[in-house]
Parts: C-alpha cells; structure tokens; sequence
C-alpha cells in the first residue's frame, strides 16, 4: 500500500505549510508520478512560484519518488494528466489523497480508494496519531487556502464534540 498524492495536494501540503507535519503520520510510502512533477515543479518554476521550490526541496528531503506513468490510454477519464497518473496508480496500488471532488468521486465509482486531505488527517486524530489542537490548527490551515469548505470544517468540529459527549 502507498499513498499518492495528485497535485492540488502536494501543493496544498505545501502553501499550508503541513508537509513535514503529513510525512510524520503517514504510516506507507508516499509517492507522486511524472505529471505531478511537471505539473507542480517543473511548471512551477517557470512560473517563478515559490511553492514549487519548496515543493522540490520537500521531495528531495523526503526522498518522494517519482514514478513515470504513461497516461495516454486513460486521459479521456480525467482530462488532467496528474488525476490520471493518480488514478492509474490506485489501480495497482494506493490511496490517492485529492482535493478534486470530481476525481474523488470517480475514484470510488471505480471502486478505487480516495481520500480527501482534511480526511485524513481526522482519520489521523481519531487514531491519536495528532492531538485535537494539531487536528483543529491543520484545519484552519487548510481552510485559509481553500483545500477544504467551511461546510467541511463544521462537520469535523460536529464530529469532535459528539466524541467529546459521548
């Protein structure tokens, strides 16, 4: 098992500034493949986009790997190259982590195993992995960059309060 990140997460881990806070609580490898580099890095630095070099330097400190992925055949399920890359590695293996609620839904309408970020890191906080205060600042951080809704956010805060009285 491995989690893959597509490249709205990888950038939003970044802007989010909770990249090495992820690389601590995840328990399987992480990768990304060949279009999410581009996408991300490679773009991203033509851009100039300080985010891309921080990226970059992330992966590298992580030691990320980079898996080619010919996409061509599966293009026309997602039109982007990385939310293909991603759903053609769930396919052999892994849980791809995104924040497109269309990708997430086409995921599991192939039976594919896709989780949002603000997702996993409640699932993180109910296995004690992070502590309610960390669960509830990664939140406001993601919120503050649009990578999950108020509506999200409302939901897990109902979640914790109906584990706190119980």
């Amino acid at each position: 098992m491995r989690w893959i990140l597509d490249a709205c997460t990888l950038i939003y881990l970044v802007k989010a500034k909770i990249f090495k806070t992820f690389m601590h609580v995840v328990t399987h490898p992480v990768v990304i493949d060949s279009n999410v580099f581009q996408e991300v890095i490679i773009e991203g630095k033509e851009h100039q986009y300080p985010d891309a070099f921080e990226a970059e330097s992330l992966l590298n400190e992580f030691h990320i790997p980079v898996i080619s992925i010919d996409v061509s055949n599966e293009l026309f399920r997602f039109v982007d190259p990385g939310e293909t890359s991603c759903y053609i590695l769930a396919k052999e293996e892994g849980i791809c982590i995104t924040s497109d609620d269309r990708a997430y839904r086409k995921f599991h309408q192939a039976n594919l195993e896709a989780i949002r970020i603000d997702s996993f890191f409640y699932l993180k906080f109910q296995r004690n992995n992070i502590a309610k205060l960390q669960f509830l600042e990664i939140l406001n951080k993601l919120e503050s960059i649009y990578a999950t809704k108020p509506k999200s956010v409302l939901f897990y805060l109902q979640k914790i309060q109906n584990i706190e009285e119980d």
